[in-house]
């Protein structure tokens, strides 16, 4: 099946705001606009809602916990909610404290999130399901992800991007699996929070179940193709992966693009 997600975007140039982990908001605001989106980061409760009037699409980031970060994604997701914008929240290490845990409850008690993206313990502490977290990774279990993505869908009545060597995305019944992957991804820190800019800038265009598949395998997609020409030199990787990404067309996505139905 053809797409033309990549045109679309680079077409329209949507905003996405994003409240960012701390660590990671130049990579993610350059992940965006190398794609063709418009990234917009805030971090003051005051602006947030005013802003978030002016998007297309929001990024939410449990990464940098603190009451003001919190407040930051409670009003942009109650205020995307207000006017019908998709919202993107990634549970960073959700389970790893109870601080994360009982924001990412609250959140998810006020705000209605269209997509949830995170790393399967992540998805495993949202589903109920029992995992072996390591710090910011995701450690390791028994279940199958794809059951855990499922699981958590249906728990949570939203759709599912549970990133690993091989990307679920799900909402609950129907699903599709991203086969391409390069370990260096995991290496640069904060890739995953790329991600979620990136499924955001796309689902602010096309909402689908198979749009938020294209979307996923966008970085990793963008990701062989530098790795051609760095080979394993995790900084020179992590340049030519936004090189690649702002060269990316839908042909090439199409192309390579390695996707599978669950």
């Amino acid at each position: 099946m053809t797409s033309n997600l990549i045109a679309q975007i680079r077409q329209h140039n949507p905003i996405v705001l994003n409240i960012a982990n701390q660590v990671t908001p130049q990579r993610v605001a350059d992940g965006i606009n190398f794609l063709g989106g418009s990234p917009m980061m805030v971090s003051d409760p005051l602006e947030v809602a005013e802003l978030a009037k002016l998007a297309q699409a929001v990024t939410l980031n449990l990464g940098s916990t603190s009451p003001t970060a919190q407040l930051d994604m409670l009003t942009a997701g109650r205020s995307a909610n207000q006017h019908q914008l998709p919202v993107v929240f990634d549970p960073v290490a959700v389970g790893a404290s109870s601080v994360r845990t009982e924001r990412t409850q609250q959140l998810l008690q006020q705000v209605k999130v269209d997509t949830i993206r995170g790393n399967a313990a992540e998805i495993a502490q949202l589903a109920g399901i029992a995992w072996q977290i390591h710090g910011i990774d995701a450690g390791a279990g028994e279940v199958k992800v794809s059951t855990i993505a499922k699981q958590a869908a249906q728990k949570l009545r939203c759709r599912v991007v549970l990133s690993g060597a091989h990307d679920i995305i799900t909402d609950g019944v129907n699903g599709y699996e991203v086969h391409n992957d390069v370990s260096l991804l995991a290496t640069n820190v904060g890739m995953g929070d790329v991600l979620d800019g990136i499924l955001a800038t796309a689902i602010s265009q096309a909402t689908s179940l198979y749009d938020l598949a294209l979307a996923t395998g966008i970085l990793p997609v963008a990701a062989e193709l530098a790795l051609v020409k760095t080979g394993t030199r995790p900084a020179s990787f992590l340049v030519e992966t936004y090189n690649q990404l702002a060269d990316l067309d839908d042909t090439q996505l199409d192309d390579r693009l390695q996707l599978s139905t669950i």
